[in-house]
């Protein structure tokens, strides 16, 4: 078989759309990892790139993840201030209550912030 001039240009021309394709395929795809990846070190860059639904809905996953763990902060140190005991109880009940205050609005603030990256969703 002879291989022509035509036949190497639609070689060329195939491989260069298959190429294409998969370089796009593999972009979206790894957009995607980046957005599903936020961490406390790349929120702020992951709220500064944020342009998708899928990024917005990824930032909201974060912040409801984020208010999660605070309210379990708040639950742990409830049952710590309901079980001391001995001289230090009112010190260390202050301490709890004091904490449990923090994280309570660290939830509500991260609550807010879910609520208004499901709007950018939108």
């Amino acid at each position: 078989m002879t291989i022509t001039p035509g036949m190497l240009r639609k070689l060329g021309t195939r491989a260069l759309v298959s190429a294409l394709a998969g370089a796009l395929v593999i972009g979206w795809a790894a957009r995607g990892l980046c957005a599903d990846a936020i961490t406390d070190d790349n929120v702020a860059a992951a709220v500064a790139a944020a342009k998708t639904p899928a990024d917005h809905q990824a930032l909201a996953a974060y912040f409801t993840s984020k208010a999660e763990a605070a309210m379990a902060k708040v639950d742990a140190h409830r049952q710590m201030a309901a079980g001391l005991t001995g001289k230090q109880r009112e010190n260390w009940k202050m301490h709890c209550n004091a904490l449990i205050g923090s994280y309570k609005q660290q939830a509500k603030d991260y609550t807010a912030l879910a609520k208004m990256q499901q709007q950018l969703a939108k």
